[in-house]
């Protein structure tokens, strides 16, 4: 069956720069004999639904009218992969920015500006160039990709989706209301979790409702008088978002503007 717009795939590819240089894969083995492993990334087919912009436009051009199994390479222009650079996202902040944040920016290193991420072109007197363009914008980059799967039935979708989530539980389906038993913690790490699930289900038209079902565990704690009251809460879960690939990273707080990913 060729994939078609509104499919729901798993999808391995590893990218390169024109270079042969690599800078992303689903596979272990590639970045193991690229000598770029890092053994905090879970590597494997990522999850897309073609069409909604969930991945660059290359690839979702790239995919459509393949087979389960079928593997094929593609080169792509910055039109269809990360853009052109855009030169008025390459800004200037004060340095004094930085020294309140107790930051020394140098060349090269990412820095977070009001939740937008940028990277130090240079530093001069008084002065700091980020450039908040994507790394790889302006760049022409070729994939090879392969078509894992297809998930065909409503339920593969649901549970693909959930697992894709990283929540602990469980998510089935009756009728057309998806019932997810769900082991909660009131962090934004989980809320945001609970939020990509809900945004995944409005793909999938057979669903109407979704039901949730919400563990949380209490917290014991020693009243005062030095009473200690111990209780047993089952099913404590701690969520962590996986840490982010090993980079320079800064924190600082200027107004500055980043585009997404194109």
């Amino acid at each position: 069956m060729a994939v078609k717009t509104g499919d729901f795939i798993r999808l391995s590819f590893t990218g390169k720069l024109e270079d042969g240089t690599l800078f992303d894969t689903t596979e272990a083995q590639v970045a193991k004999d690229a000598k770029v492993f890092d053994e905090r990334i879970n590597y494997k087919p990522v999850l897309l639904v073609v069409g909604r912009q969930q991945a660059i436009r290359g690839l979702d051009e790239a995919v459509i009218g393949m087979a389960v199994g079928q593997e094929k390479d593609i080169n792509l222009p910055p039109e269809k992969a990360f853009g052109q650079k855009n030169p008025d996202l390459i800004t200037v902040v004060p340095a004094s920015h930085f020294d309140k944040e107790k930051v020394s920016p140098v060349p090269g290193m990412i820095v977070n500006i009001n939740n937008q991420d940028g990277m130090v072109k240079s530093v001069g007197a008084g002065r700091v160039i980020v450039d908040f363009n994507h790394p790889l914008a302006g760049r022409d980059l070729t994939y090879h990709i392969k078509l894992v799967e297809v998930l065909e039935t409503p339920m593969q979708k649901v549970k693909a989706l959930f697992d894709d989530t990283g929540m602990t539980g469980t998510a089935s389906l009756d009728k057309d209301t998806v019932l997810v038993s769900a082991k909660a913690d009131p962090t934004e790490t989980y809320i945001f979790k609970k939020q990509t699930f809900l945004a995944w289900m409005r793909e999938i038209p057979d669903v109407k409702k979704i039901r949730f079902t919400e563990e949380y565990e209490l917290t014991s704690t020693k009243p005062a008088g030095g009473h200690d009251h111990d209780h047993d809460h089952a099913g404590h879960d701690h969520s962590h978002a996986a840490p982010a690939p090993a980079e320079k990273k800064a924190e600082a707080k200027p107004k500055a503007s980043k585009p997404k990913k194109q």
